[in-house]
């Protein structure tokens, strides 16, 4: 299939340890007060922001694609994407976007952010991702599908959930990225 997208689940584990490697990285390299500014006159995510977007969106995803892997059957392989709409979506996840799209309301970061949390909790979403993983070795993880937390209307394959999750980390850590490169971003 034309521009279909698959990971091996050696690739996607990889994937999703970049992730958090990029996201100790961030957090190691700026202050507090770097971490927790926000672009656009207060506007804009901070980069913490951008890790609780993460990990609030994760964690919904994930109650969502684990119901869904429960009634896998049994086979191995690939994690593909499930077909145009998922090629599309998946396409347009990875940074950096062509357009900004607004968050739904159950993905906001948590208006009581605490910032020293964000970071264990980001990477707590994501050992839950690779816990999916593992324990989902056997199973086929294209051929069953979760309803969608934002768009209910729409389900996508549990592998293509899967493929969304890493997807997103890349685009929003690219975006807690470009905060540092604002004009007024603080000095250390």
């Amino acid at each position: 299939m034309p521009g279909q997208i698959s990971l091996t689940r050696e690739q996607y584990v990889e994937s999703i340890r970049a992730l958090m490697a990029a996201a100790e990285a961030l957090a190691t390299k700026y202050d507090m007060r770097q971490l927790t500014w926000q672009p656009l006159a207060g506007e804009g995510w901070s980069m913490l922001e951008c890790l609780d977007h993460l990990t609030v969106s994760t964690g919904l995803t994930l109650d969502a694609i684990e119901s869904a892997a429960g009634d896998a059957r049994a086979g191995a392989g690939e994690f593909r994407s499930g077909g145009a709409p998922s090629e599309w979506f998946l396409k347009r996840l990875e940074p950096p976007p062509s357009k900004k799209v607004p968050a739904p309301a159950s993905f906001r970061p948590r208006p009581t952010l605490n910032p020293e949390g964000v970071l264990p909790q980001f990477q707590q979403a994501m050992e839950r991702t690779l816990a999916l993983v593992r324990n989902s070795a056997g199973k086929d993880l294209n051929g069953v599908r979760y309803r969608n937390p934002v768009l209910p209307l729409i389900r996508f394959t549990a592998a293509s959930g899967l493929l969304i999750i890493a997807a997103h980390g890349r685009r929003h850590l690219w975006q807690a990225e470009q905060v540092a490169k604002d004009a007024d971003f603080p000095a250390a």
